[in-house]
């Protein structure tokens, strides 16, 4: 199961970082205990998401279905809706639903009727849509509903309908269904969010999925959506095999949607592949390759059939191969029957699932060796799917944002424990002295001390050459910080949509924050390199050991201060809400007109916008600069200070010389605790890096 593997390196790590904060206790080892545990909180609490796009009836609800091995999503939901959906492992089932008029309803299950599966057919309600309304881009329709760019006396603007939809409406029976349907709808009635809640059968709790209407029903991709995307782990774009790669939405999408961060989380799943040959499937996929390959590299294109992995997981249910075949049977007949009588669109949708389902079985049973062998067939149905396969290279590259985030705790318990290891052999070697020349120990810690000195001095002259060599009207990041808004400012200007006004501030913000990260990294790069050095002179020069600081601890602080200070937003969150005041802006006011002038007032809100936000930026790097410059001065001044007193207490403590060489020995024997520490730390990094 995809993040699995994840979620058991996050444990661990996060064991080792308790084990570390119970070790140290309060020892001043240079590591900031306190934000050590908020950093510890944030990756505990953090969720591990999985957006799904796609195209309408490309089979993504029964994708989802199949990847989280659960029947969760009714057939064909999202089609007729234009809701997120939201899925994650809970106690209890339950539907939530969040409507445009701000209403909120929860259906859960009943225990007392088990047989009744309330949250499922509640979902199955809100997504049910009439007949007479399945030609009309009914989505298109809500959004402009909960926009207020449509009325129940007014007709939607036809015009950008038919652009976004690529359907033809301008007839007079259409346009009567629209009216109809406007009349008829009503924000109360149209959900945006639908959270579920499932006692799914996989061990890994943090696993979110979130599943979104078809992007060529909608006509381009809601802002929430768009949120959910910016912040997915792996985005995954759905799309059927059965459909032509040339004419797929997927490079529009990518163009209108796809920022340059999120980009780096996109793959395309090509669906419904069991009925294909290998060679049909290969040439389908070689097609993909050349089609996207400015899109990412070869191994994002992938290729499942969700119908295949579901039946794996249904045969084990039964005695046998036979006898799954037979249920297949008896349930196509079942639903072709109810649906001759009824002319129900689901029960027709039913029982062509099942058809499906029967054709696949045969098509295996039919190369299986031994058909009646139960496990045989399920293995060969789970290869053919390609699902283990998928999992495989989705986890492989999603993990490696929040696995970067282990390792950097990872990094901050490996600094504690070095410099509490650079402490202890400074110790010992002070206690060694005082035992070997007695008579003139007091002037060893006297010079001691003065070689600390030195070195707070040699550290905060080199803190202020890395201050000046950042700051300032000529610092060396000017350069790069105004390529990046000169670029941004030029995107804005040839949007021709105001899904690429978004997309252009979302790779703006993205540029920037990303920016603000490689400055750190240089500082921090620096500064591990003076103190390398200095460590290594003052060894050599003076026997003497240095103090050691968590500098990647004292950046990233740096970072969270700086941000908190001009108040700026890292997260997903932050980033569209700022996103979303631009874009939005003067939506209702100017529902009369065209999408064009809409369009035209946003390109110059988002320009605006950005010349505002340069001002921000400009001024977070230089709170980010010397947050850093300041806040190593401090842990300076305070290991100085802390290695000073222990220096004073070495030398006023009276003991005799077995109780000195006692003191060593513990220390030798604390140091030996710490290295199998270190050793553990070390096994997790090279797994994680």
């Amino acid at each position: 199961m995809i993040g699995q593997r994840y979620h058991e390196k996050k444990i661990a790590v996060l064991d080792v970082c308790r084990r570390y904060l119970r070790l140290r206790r309060d020892t001043d080892d240079g590591v900031d205990a306190g934000f050590l545990k908020g950093r510890m909180e944030q990756v505990e609490n953090g969720q591990y998401v999985l957006a799904v796009v796609g195209e309408v009836k490309a089979g993504k609800s029964t994708f989802i279905n199949a990847l989280l091995g659960e029947s969760i999503l009714p057939t064909n939901f999202l089609q007729s809706s234009s809701a997120i959906v939201e899925i994650f492992k809970s106690k209890e089932k339950y539907v939530e639903i969040q409507y445009a008029d701000g209403r909120v309803k929860k259906v859960k299950d009943d225990p007392d009727t088990p047989d009744l599966d309330e949250a499922a057919q509640y979902l199955r309600h809100i997504g049910a849509i009439q007949d007479r309304y399945r030609e009309i881009p009914t989505t298109l329709i809500d959004a402009l509903i909960v926009e207020g760019r449509t009325a129940p006396d007014r007709l939607p603007p036809i015009a950008d309908l038919e652009a976004k939809s690529k359907l033809s409406l301008h007839d007079k029976k259409t346009k009567t269904m629209i009216r109809e349907y406007v009349q008829t709808r009503k924000p109360s009635d149209i959900p945006q969010k639908i959270t579920f809640g499932f006692p799914l059968k996989y061990a890994f709790d943090g696993l979110q999925l979130v599943d979104s209407p078809g992007v060529n029903a909608l006509g381009g991709v809601q802002n929430v959506t768009y949120g959910y995307m910016q912040e997915a782990n792996a985005l995954l774009f759905v799309q059927s095999l059965e459909d032509s790669i040339e004419s797929s939405s997927f490079s529009e999408f990518v163009e209108e949607n796809v920022s340059n961060r999120t980009r780096e989380t996109l793959f395309l799943i090509l669906t419904k592949s069991g009925m294909k040959s290998k060679y049909e499937i290969a040439e389908k996929v070689d097609e993909a390759h050349r089609q996207y390959k400015e899109i990412f590299k070869q191994d994002r294109i992938l290729h499942v059939d969700s119908m295949l992995k579901i039946i794996s997981e249904e045969i084990v249910k039964f005695d046998s191969a036979a006898s799954l075949k037979e249920h297949y049977l008896e349930q196509r007949k079942r639903y072709g029957e109810k649906y001759d009588l009824e002319q129900d669109q689901e029960l027709g949708a039913e029982a062509a699932k099942f058809d499906t389902k029967l054709k696949l079985l045969n098509n295996v049973l039919a190369d299986v060796v031994g058909n009646s062998d139960r496990e045989a067939v399920r293995e060969t149905l789970r290869k053919l799917s390609n699902f283990d396969e998928m999992e495989r290279i989705i986890e492989e590259f999603s993990n490696r944002a929040p696995e970067l985030q282990l390792s950097r705790l990872l990094r901050s318990v490996k600094s504690g424990y070095d410099n509490q290891n650079r402490a202890l052999d400074g110790n010992n070697s002070v206690l060694k002295k005082k035992v070997k020349h007695p008579q003139t120990f007091e002037s060893e810690i006297s010079k001691i001390q003065e070689h600390l000195e030195n070195y707070r001095l040699s550290m905060n002259e080199h803190t202020e050459k890395i201050r000046k060599q950042y700051s300032g009207s000529h610092g060396s990041y000017k350069e790069r910080f105004n390529e990046i808004i000169t670029k941004c400012q030029d995107d804005i200007k040839q949007a021709s949509t105001i899904d690429r006004v978004r997309k252009a501030l979302s790779d703006y913000y993205e540029e920037m924050a990303s920016f603000a990260d490689t400055i750190g990294a240089q500082i921090k790069s620096k500064f591990e390199k003076e103190m390398e050095r200095l460590e290594t002179e003052f060894k050599a020069k003076h026997d003497i050991t240095v103090p050691g600081f968590d500098i990647e601890g004292i950046v990233e602080k740096a970072k969270t201060k700086a941000y908190g200070e001009v108040n700026m937003e890292r997260s997903p969150d932050g980033i569209l809400e700022w996103i979303l005041k631009i874009v939005t802006l003067g939506t209702k006011k100017f529902h009369e007109n065209s999408e064009a002038r809409h369009l035209r007032r946003c390109k110059a809100d988002a320009h605006e916008a950005v010349e505002k936000k340069k001002t921000e930026f400009e001024e977070l790097l230089r709170d980010l600069i010397d947050r850093i410059a300041s806040d190593f001065r401090w842990a300076l001044e305070t290991r100085i200070k802390a290695r000073n007193k222990e220096l004073e207490d070495i030398k006023t403590e009276k003991e005799n010389n077995e109780e000195i060489l006692k003191k060593i020995e513990e220390a030798k024997q604390k140091k030996k605790d710490i290295v199998a520490e270190l050793a553990r730390v070390s096994d997790l990094l090279v797994n994680l890096e």
